[in-house]
């Protein structure tokens, strides 16, 4: 009786209830989780991109070297071995401490008098002169340096030295004015022969105060002057001859002038 009661109940029970209790009954039995088949990959390629080489900046392009014009070279100047030869022994070194060596005056016009270590020139007056002489003689070569040293003037006033003086008017006389230009003259029987005229000196100081150093040298009747270790000119005048020596000043343009004279002295030249 109880086989026919589950027959009967089995066919009472839906196909597929049956059906999900076999595959749960397999399951039990076999212990194995059902896990799903991964799936075949299909591999992707990516391109690879290409880059666009980036240009290289030049920040400094050669550029061509320019031809500098041919500059023309200075004239040398002379300098003292190639021109002033034969240069001996000092005759004179006059610190103008001495003052039986040199005339001294005082006038409403002006005054000559010693200072310290120099002798003074002033001049009061416009187109006034003053004129001292030394006891320094000065043979037929020689070579002299003197300096000026001006602390009144105008461009047009001048000073200078008297060379070879033989009488009262016959002398040479060499000129600079405040402007800075030189002259050399001749003067004789009260007469002024133009040797060389009015010219720009070569580094020069014009003006007041200034200080300049004069160099006169002769030898053989060739005349050269030097201003501060610079060579101006040269000219030919008289040869075997001696005289005295002096300096002067006189006022062109200015009512009044001051110039020192310091530091002198005077060599033998001997030319080969």
């Amino acid at each position: 009786m109880l086989y026919m009661m589950t027959i009967t109940s089995t066919k009472s029970v839906p196909k597929a209830f049956i059906g999900i209790l076999i595959l749960a009954a397999l399951l039990l039995l076999t212990g194995c989780e059902l896990v799903p088949p991964e799936p075949t990959l299909t591999p992707t390629y990516t391109a690879t991109q290409t880059e666009t080489p980036t240009p290289t900046v030049d920040w400094f392009p050669a550029t061509p070297t320019p031809t500098l014009p041919v500059q023309p070279s200075p004239t040398p100047q002379p300098i003292f071995e190639d021109t002033r030869i034969g240069i001996t022994e000092r005759l004179v070194e006059d610190d103008f401490t001495d003052e039986m060596l040199w005339e001294t005056r005082s006038s409403p016009a002006g005054n000559i008098a010693f200072g310290t270590q120099n002798l003074t020139l002033a001049i009061a007056r416009p187109n006034t002169s003053l004129t001292s002489r030394s006891e320094h003689t000065l043979p037929e070569n020689f070579y002299l340096e003197i300096t000026l040293q001006t602390s009144l003037c105008q461009p047009n006033d001048h000073m200078g030295l008297l060379f070879w003086q033989q009488s009262e008017g016959d002398y040479y006389r060499l000129l600079i004015d405040c402007a800075g230009q030189v002259r050399l003259e001749l003067v004789q029987g009260g007469q002024t022969i133009v040797i060389r005229d009015w010219e720009t000196a070569t580094r020069v100081q014009p003006g007041a105060p200034a200080a300049n150093r004069l160099g006169l040298y002769v030898a053989r009747g060739l005349f050269q002057l030097y201003i501060n270790d610079t060579y101006q000119f040269e000219h030919r005048i008289a040869s075997n001859r001696r005289g005295g020596l002096g300096v002067f000043a006189r006022t062109i343009s200015g009512n009044a002038m001051t110039i020192q004279f310091v530091d002198l002295h005077i060599y033998r030249v001997e030319p080969e």
